[in-house]
């Protein structure tokens, strides 16, 4: 009897496990494809964020980053790989000579958006139609991004930064059309930023670092290599588009004031009234314009001269600028108050330089704005000076 008893037990006992085994590994069946339908059919949504321009110099240009909404997860955060630290030593030389380390960083929405709401910048999405695959695939290499070997990259304002990262991820993980957005140069798009926010001595400083390289014009890849090109860029495929939202904080009225070119002009006229009115007055003031035109001259020489061959921002390499805007200016300084003999030779040299590369000016390949064409000229009226002060030495 005992025995019976104790066989029914086992077989209820090992029914139970069975039942347990089976209901544990349905379980486990189900998790996975509850995991499987997860990555098959993820509820994310990703989208180009595009900010307006800023007050700042390094915010002229916009700013690009990448919205990754995650409804399962409930995350929903912000790449941006135009990070950088303002503490590195050396910071300023570092990004002049183009090795400054720039780095991915993320986060949320709401902390992305409060930023561009506190400097009052405008902020563009365009949400992307993508497939459950190419979300998939792109959010897990923008996390791989976030790993501490793969953050850090040298930045290069043309080549290399937080558009061109995103934009070639767009071109990787996107099906878009690559149509033409027009770029004509890399130095077209560079220096009308700065002017077009009120910044013009700054576009003037920029065109004038700005070499040959920086006429080229782009391919249909390169092209977008700003925020508001690659904007541009997906606006052309609508298609891949699947919503817009434009978030408005901008109250400010747009800046206004003198053109480089309107007050490079009237120094030029200024100049040329003060050194040809006979009087200690007019002269003493021609006298001080002569100085103070060297000195720049020879200082805005020193840094082009640093950044055309010494930095690795490819875009300010062979700049032809050097021929006219040199540090030579700096030795011709301390000679005007030397030797007037000598400050006259170093005028006659610069002239016939400055004249024999304005004359070829056409076909040399680098742009010459008109502001940089009336900077040139006030240059060639101060060589004529050094030259007249030379022939003034015979009579002293």
């Amino acid at each position: 009897m005992k025995k019976k008893w104790s066989t029914k037990l086992e077989t209820v006992f090992s029914k139970a496990m069975l039942l347990i085994l089976l209901f544990q590994l349905g379980m486990a069946i189900s998790n996975v494809l509850k995991a499987q339908d997860t990555l098959q059919n993820p509820k994310l949504r990703i989208s180009l964020i595009t900010c307006d321009a800023g007050d700042d110099i390094y915010t002229i240009w916009g700013h690009t980053a990448i919205r990754v909404t995650d409804s399962i997860h409930q995350t929903d955060i912000v790449y941006n790989f135009g990070s950088f630290d303002f503490n590195t030593p050396n910071f300023v030389a570092k990004f002049m000579r183009g090795d400054l380390n720039y780095f991915i960083s993320s986060d949320s929405y709401s902390n992305f958006l409060y930023e561009y709401q506190y400097f009052g910048r405008d902020v563009h999405e365009q949400v992307l139609k993508l497939t459950p695959a190419e979300k998939i695939k792109w959010q897990l290499e923008l996390q791989n991004n976030m790993l501490p070997a793969n953050r850090f990259y040298l930045y290069n304002f043309i080549g290399d930064n937080c558009t061109t990262r995103i934009k070639d991820g767009l071109f990787k993980h996107a099906p878009i059309n690559n149509y033409s957005i027009g770029i004509r140069s890399y130095r077209e798009e560079v220096v009308a930023a700065p002017y077009q926010n009120g910044l013009g001595w700054i576009g003037l400083g920029i065109d004038l670092l700005l070499g040959a390289v920086a006429d080229q014009r782009p391919n249909l890849t390169q092209e977008a290599f700003l925020p508001a090109l690659l904007y541009k860029k997906i606006a052309l495929n609508p298609k891949l588009i699947l919503a817009s939202n434009d978030i408005k904080y901008n109250t400010k009225t747009a800046k206004k004031g003198w053109a480089p070119i309107a007050i490079l002009i009237t120094i030029l006229l200024l100049y040329v009234f003060v050194a040809n009115w006979n009087a200690l007055l007019t002269q003493r003031i021609a006298n001080i314009m002569d100085i103070s035109i060297l000195f720049l001259m020879g200082i805005g020489g020193a840094l082009v001269v640093y950044m055309s061959q010494f930095s690795l921002h490819t875009a300010c390499h062979e700049n032809y600028n050097l021929i006219w805007l040199h540090p030579l200016y700096l030795i011709a300084l301390p000679l005007y108050f030397i030797s007037k003999k000598w400050t006259g030779y170093l005028g006659y040299l610069f002239f016939t330089v400055t004249v024999l590369f304005m004359m070829m000016s056409h076909w040399i390949p680098q742009h010459f704005s008109n502001s940089v064409i009336v900077l040139m000229v006030i240059v060639l009226f101060l060589q004529i000076r050094l030259i007249q002060r030379g022939k003034r030495a015979k009579y002293d």
